[in-house]
């Protein structure tokens, strides 16, 4: 199996994610293989990598709080009581002694078009930042913001 650099699946749908992006947003910054958007106060980072060998998946990322204090709290509102969201789920990521909590959507890259990637975008964005005051209130941290500052 070849690794994400050189998968055919990867290469062809970072190339349409990178002309998608480009063509939705006024400003995209690309390093090390992920794409930022800024939109509002969220941050939201476009990875592909490999599904299944030969397919490719696109995760669509924003962090809305950092700095948690991991608890059994925390994991279970992620795991059974976060809201229902039609489109994305809440993530606990470990960092260090931390946590991020993130909002997120991932797309099959096979069959991905510019309007599902920019509304993907647009949506884990805006619930991002409408979910990381009460998430930060809850269970401590900072909310994220865009600018890098944090409140």
């Amino acid at each position: 199996m070849a690794d994400d650099a050189t998968n055919e699946a990867v290469v062809t749908t970072r190339q349409l994610v990178n002309e998608y992006l480009a063509g939705a947003f006024d400003e995209v910054e690309v390093a090390d293989g992920v794409w930022t958007i800024r939109y509002g106060s969220a941050k939201v980072d476009i990875t592909v990598d490999v599904f299944d060998e030969d397919s490719s998946v696109v995760r669509v990322v924003s962090p809305a709080v950092t700095g948690c204090a991991p608890s059994p709290e925390l994991y279970k509102f992620i795991a059974t009581d976060a809201p229902k969201h039609a489109f994305g789920h809440l993530e606990a990521i470990e960092q260090g002694d931390t946590i991020t909590i993130t909002f997120g959507h991932s797309l099959l890259g096979d069959f991905l078009d510019d309007a599902e990637l920019r509304t993907a975008v647009i949506a884990v964005a805006f619930t991002a930042d409408e979910l990381d005051d009460e998430l930060a209130a809850r269970f401590g941290g900072q909310v994220h913001d865009a600018s890098g500052n944090h409140s």
